[in-house]
């Protein structure tokens, strides 16, 4: 029977049963590849040490993105208002922490990236002209710990410094208002923090494309 017979008599011709199966094969894969694709790093086994911690890890955050675990970690702990050396009591969390981090193996080739954040205070003294050189003693100093002290590869480790230019909240309310008193302390206290950014190290220079060399 021609197609245009099948179609006469209300059956529906094979080439279209066969298409249809073909397009339903499609839709599950690109769907599937859509999944894989999205899938967060994975961060459970440092989510359940700090879990199974939180006592010891009050104020600290962990957030994951597509390539990235990001521990916040909170800068009136870790220093002394308008300092850059970490204090004696941060020791404690600090170097169980990223002893935990070495021994998980999703986490064995990362990179650390260390991001140091302050309030919007401005700050003006002989060691720290400004915001700038506050919050990069602090990314810089944390870095130094992982590298002489934990013995992370220096070549793992690498300092970013934001001053006050990334806020975790604003200093605005839901209506707009410049925040005062308490709120405004908490935002700040919120925002002052270091950063430690876990990411795979990225493919090799060496496979880059020269897109211009300056010759």
């Amino acid at each position: 029977m021609s197609d245009e017979q099948q179609s006469k008599s209300g059956e529906i011709p094979d080439w279209v049963v066969t298409f249809a199966d073909l397009m339903t094969l499609l839709f599950c894969f690109f769907v599937l590849l859509t999944t894989l694709s999205t899938q967060p790093k994975n961060c459970n086994g440092l989510q359940q040490y700090l879990d199974q911690n939180q006592e010891s890890f009050k104020n600290y955050e962990l957030r994951s993105s597509k390539l990235e675990c990001i521990v916040s970690l909170p800068s009136d702990f870790l220093f002394k208002s308008g300092g850059d050396q970490i204090q004696s009591r941060a020791f404690r969390a600090l170097i169980p922490l990223f002893r935990k981090i070495q021994e998980l193996e999703e986490h064995k080739s990362d990179i650390l990236i260390v991001e140091g954040h302050t309030d919007n205070v401005p700050i003006r003294t002989r060691k720290f002209p400004s915001n700038w050189e506050l919050s990069s003693a602090r990314a810089t100093n944390v870095a130094t710990f992982l590298v002489n002290r934990m013995k992370f590869p220096d070549d793992m480790v690498s300092v970013s410094a934001f001053a006050d230019n990334k806020p975790k909240v604003e200093y605005i309310d839901d209506f707009g208002v410049p925040m005062k008193g308490n709120a405004l302390r908490n935002a700040r206290g919120i925002n002052r923090r270091v950063e430690i950014i876990l990411v795979k190290r990225p493919e090799s220079r060496s496979l880059t494309r020269l897109l211009f060399s300056g010759e």
